[in-house]
Parts: C-alpha cells; structure tokens; sequence
C-alpha cells in the first residue's frame, strides 16, 4: 500500500504580537484549519498578486499606502527620487495615527516596482498596493 504524502518544510517566522493575534483572529473567523493554512494561504495570494504585477515598459496606475503618521520621514526619500514617476500625490490622514496617501504615476515599470520595493523595505508599510491601469 502506497500513502501519497505532500512533504512539506518546516519554516519558522517571526511576527509581532499584535500580528500573531490577527492571525489567530483570521484562522478563527475565516475557517481556516491552523496557522499553517492560513499562512499558505496568504503566501499563494501573495505569489499571485507578484506575477499579476510584473509588466515591462511604460505604465500608467496609482499606488496605495498605509503607514503611521510617525513614519512619514520613511518615505520622503523615495518619493524625492522618483518624483518623475508620480503625477498626482494625495495624503490623507485616517485616524488612529494612520495616513493613506495616494500616488498616481506614469512611466516606466521598473521604474514603479522599484518604488513599491523602497516602500516594502522601509519595514513601515501597513498596506502597499499596485494598480497598473
């Protein structure tokens, strides 16, 4: 008797409390059956928005941010170097110390995925999101 088993790595990762507790929060009120589904979930969304974003050549969309109003500084610098790239800015502030700002752009996709990569690295986006029109 053959037993058909997906071998599947161990990983550990490290999340901040308040992350930790959103996580359970979401395992419990989207079914899911432990950490570990939900992580490879999220993972699979992850992977699949990337490839949905990988264009070449002249683009025109907007990028969405979240981040805390103490972090404003984080990001000054990337939009000083590619203030070619963005046409429009809007920020708003939320509430609770959030900020959404807005960036709608024009040019090259390299050009905007290298901004959304200085964003990421930053450690202070809550929520960064493409739209490629």
């Amino acid at each position: 008797m053959r037993v058909n088993v997906n071998k599947m790595a161990i990983i550990s990762v490290s999340l901040p409390e308040g992350q930790l507790e959103e996580l359970d929060k979401a395992v419990k009120e989207l079914g899911y059956k432990g950490r570990s589904d939900a992580v490879r979930n999220a993972l699979k969304m992850l992977i699949s928005e990337g490839r949905k974003q990988k264009t070449a050549g002249r683009m025109s969309g907007a990028m969405l941010l979240v981040h805390d109003e103490e972090d404003e500084e984080a990001f000054s610098e990337a939009r000083h170097r590619f203030e070619g790239l963005i046409k429009t800015q809007v920020h708003n502030q939320l509430g609770n110390g959030k900020c959404l700002e807005v960036f709608v752009l024009e040019g090259e996709s390299e050009d905007v995925d290298e901004l959304a990569r200085i964003c990421r690295r930053s450690g202070k986006a809550h929520y960064l999101k493409i739209v490629r029109a």
